[in-house]
Formats: C-alpha cells, sequence, structure tokens
C-alpha cells in the first residue's frame, strides 16, 4: 500500500487501485495528512490489507463493512495509529494532527464503499509475494 501526499491545488482523497493487483495508492493533499503521516499511514495499510484481498472476478459481492477513520487527539505514542479489523467493522485510529477530519470522513466513506469488492483472507495468503509498504 503506497501514500502519496500531494502539493498544490487541493484534491480530494482518492483510493486507486494498483494496475498490477499489488494494492493501492491512497493520495491525500498537503492539507490534509501531515507532513511525517505517508510513511506510517502506508505501513498500517499495508499491514491491514494483509486480512484482505480482492473477490474474484465474475464472483458475488460481499456485504457491507462499515470502515470508520477515527482522529484522537493527544493519543499516547503507541497508540498514535492503528487497526481494529473486527468481523462487522474496522476502525482505523489516527492522530488527528496526521489526518484532517475532511479526510478521515472522506476514506470512512471510500473505504465502506469499496468494501463488498473485498474479502478476508486467512494468515498466510499473501506470503507469496504480497504488496510491500511504500510512500
Amino acid at each position: 500500500m503506497h501514500v502519496e501526499r500531494v502539493k498544490g491545488d487541493y484534491i480530494e482523497p482518492e483510493i486507486i487501485d494498483l494496475d498490477d493487483g499489488t494494492g493501492c495508492l491512497f493520495r491525500l493533499h498537503e492539507s490534509d495528512i501531515s507532513e511525517d503521516g505517508p510513511k506510517p499511514l502506508a505501513r498500517l495499510l499495508t499491514e491491514q490489507a494483509q486480512r484482505w484481498a480482492p473477490r474474484p472476478p465474475g464472483s458475488p459481492l460481499g456485504p457491507v463493512i462499515p470502515v470508520r477513520w477515527e482522529r484522537i487527539p493527544n493519543p499516547p505514542d503507541p497508540l498514535a495509529i492503528g487497526v481494529a479489523d473486527g468481523p462487522d467493522a474496522i476502525t482505523y485510529t489516527i492522530d488527528s494532527e496526521m489526518l484532517s477530519q475532511r479526510a478521515a470522513d472522506y476514506l470512512t466513506r471510500l473505504d465502506t464503499e469499496r468494501s463488498p469488492y473485498w474479502q478476508r483472507v486467512p494468515k498466510g495468503y499473501h506470503d507469496d509475494g504480497g504488496a510491500e509498504a511504500g510512500e
């Protein structure tokens, strides 16, 4: 998974599937993500993505899994960023200094809309060439 901090004119947050199928690119405007945010966010997204894979072409869509991006002001350092991936919801927790409320709301909607196209996979599913973190 990759996170890009875009400078210049404002763009809304985007999640772009990579053509080679190795993951996604999260594009966030510089006003939506802190300067030091892309690396830890890419690591978190890559770690969480190991539990998921795209549904095979032609297979039926899955259920909508609510995804939430929650911003926490002044979190203790170890909890500055994390994810709870439960059976009925996924909740990302992130330092409010790292991600804007606008981006958190947008990513909540985008991730939830995308959820029926993904399926949970067993541990080790991606071990034969899974995606690696990037910026």
